[in-house]
């Protein structure tokens, strides 16, 4: 092969790739506002994310005019990032769906507040790494009874996992070895520290105690002590206020190492396990007793997607003989293939996510439904699904007017947003009151298939008046053709979906309590 032949095959693979891979680089970029981002969620959110954030730039480029060469096509879309405000609230949405910081954020308040207990075989290596700085261990139980040992102790059990973490050379611990080596130093100065705060303060103790000749356990004598008026009395209060303080003063400092080592062992569990059931259990070998983690969203959007996929196929199989796709065939298959899926995967992840974590998404203290956000999530979803559309439009129909087409198919919007609507209705808690669970699953079927029907029916009735190009597809149906081949499979459609899965959604949106996880650390945000 000669030089000619290669640079021809260079160029053509990369004459189409190249215009959109530098635009997917740019935008990765910018979906990186923080040192290690991906570190701050699990991998298929994150991987969500950056998909939901770079799309609506790729649709742009595609649907660029032709006359536009790709060179200029890319500077356009590089100085789209220009515009204010919108590219960066456009971002933060993506973030927020991804979980961005808010996975880890989360995290670090459960392990916070979850029971802490050093396993077995970790405690001859805790012995070993506090006895280098003077510390003994010989009852765990009463090292745990303290505040400030037991502090010292949940501390030194996370540093001993993080460095066995580091010595087999995990890549966020590489990457991120300038912050795990400060917060080693840190916990090294704290460790001495810790150990002459202690001896000092039971040395003034003792002393307090030797010179007035009080029991530990007299409590009245204590008290009298606390009481006089004498110049030794006076001087023995100050060396306690004095003890005091350096005890409270190296709390809050234990507290703050803390805060750090917690966000920085769950941000590399997040790193390093795909999903955050594993990644709960990696942190649970560290010694934290942490509740059976929710389902999540992941798996159950899989399965929606599945049996969207297999019934549309099915659908298309079926009716292959009966109805004839308009425009493009190709391109009505494949829009009917991507576009059914894609609806109810982002109306389920945007209703699943607001109502989880957002408390207007919620019935009220008094249990009305809110039907703001009821009728609003549905439009957000129409607003996203608006260019995927515009995309199947473009290809579906080259030989009309592009401008067109997109007008006089606004009505199919009506789609996402009743699935949005009746998604958002649906996964209220108070929706069907204490009825049984099969009849919630059924009346779920029953609403969700008819609203299904109703949508259908309404864009029939909007194609009589405004001629739609998809909507073609009914033009030379008969009666019982269309009922058999539209209005039955789309109520079957709608009734398992609302039978099988509304339930599910429901359940896993209500178990966390609704709140706003509060921002990072200045230092651990830049981190």
């Amino acid at each position: 092969m000669t030089l000619d032949n290669v640079v021809h095959l260079l160029n053509a693979v990369f004459d189409p790739l190249g215009g959109p891979l530098l635009v997917v680089l740019f935008y990765w970029f910018r979906f990186h506002t923080l040192k290690g981002t991906r570190s701050f969620t699990t991998k298929p959110f994150f991987v969500f994310g950056v998909a939901a954030f770079i799309t609506p730039f790729m649709i742009v480029y595609a649907l660029l005019p032709q006359k536009l060469s790709p060179l200029a096509a890319i500077w356009l879309l590089i100085f789209v990032w220009l515009i204010p405000f919108l590219p960066k609230v456009w971002r933060r949405f993506c973030q927020e769906l991804a979980g961005i910081p808010a996975s880890a954020l989360t995290l670090r308040e459960t392990l916070a507040a979850s029971p802490f207990q050093v396993h077995s075989d970790d405690m001859l290596s805790l012995q070993r790494k506090l006895a280098r700085v003077g510390y003994q261990i010989d009852d765990f139980r009463a090292v745990q009874s303290t505040a400030i040992q037991s502090r010292l102790l949940k501390i030194s059990a996370l540093m001993l996992h993080l460095e066995r973490w580091a010595g087999s050379r995990e890549s966020f611990m590489e990457r991120n070895s300038d912050l795990y080596a400060e917060l080693l130093a840190v916990y090294d100065s704290l460790c001495f520290r810790t150990v002459r705060v202690l001896k000092s303060s039971a040395e003034i103790y003792g002393a307090i105690m030797e010179d007035s000749q009080v029991e530990p356990n007299d409590w009245q004598a204590l008290d009298q002590l606390s009481t006089r008026h004498s110049a030794v009395s006076q001087l023995q209060l100050a060396a306690q206020t004095a003890a005091g303080c350096m005890l409270e003063d190296l709390r809050k400092d234990m507290d703050s190492l803390l805060n750090n080592l917690l966000l920085f062992a769950t941000r590399a569990a997040l790193a390093g396990e795909w999903t955050l059931a594993r990644s709960r259990r990696r942190l649970g070998a560290i010694g934290f007793t942490l509740e059976p983690s929710s389902p999540g969203i992941v798996k159950f959007v899989a399965i929606v997607a599945a049996f969207t996929f297999g019934w549309c196929l099915l659908w298309l199989l079926g009716s292959g003989k009966i109805v004839h796709v308009p425009g493009d065939q190709a391109a009505g298959v494949l829009r009917t293939l991507v576009t059914t899926p894609l609806q109810f995967i982002l109306n389920f992840w945007l209703v699943y996510y607001f109502k989880r974590y957002y408390g207007f998404a919620n019935e009220t203290i008094f249990g009305r439904l809110p039907v703001g956000f009821i009728l609003s999530i549905g439009l957000c979803s129409a607003v996203i699904f608006f260019p995927i559309q515009a995309t199947f439009d473009f290809y579906q129909f080259p030989d009309r007017s592009y401008p067109d087409v997109v007008l006089r198919e606004l009505p199919l919007l009506i789609f996402p947003w009743g699935i949005g609507a009746m998604t958002a209705l649906l996964v209220q808690d108070s929706t069907w009151g204490r009825r049984s669970r099969k009849t919630r699953r059924l009346r779920d079927g029953l609403v969700f298939g008819g609203g299904m029907t109703v949508m259908l029916w309404m864009l029939l009735a909007i194609h009589q008046v405004i001629p739609m190009p998809v909507m073609e597809i009914v033009d030379r149906v008969s009666g019982w053709a269309f009922f058999l081949s539209f209005v039955l499979p789309t109520f079957l459609f709608g009734f398992i979906i609302g039978y099988a899965m509304i339930g599910s959604l429901r359940e896993a949106a209500a178990r966390c309590p609704v709140r706003r996880p509060v921002a990072a650390s200045p230092a651990l945000a830049s981190a």
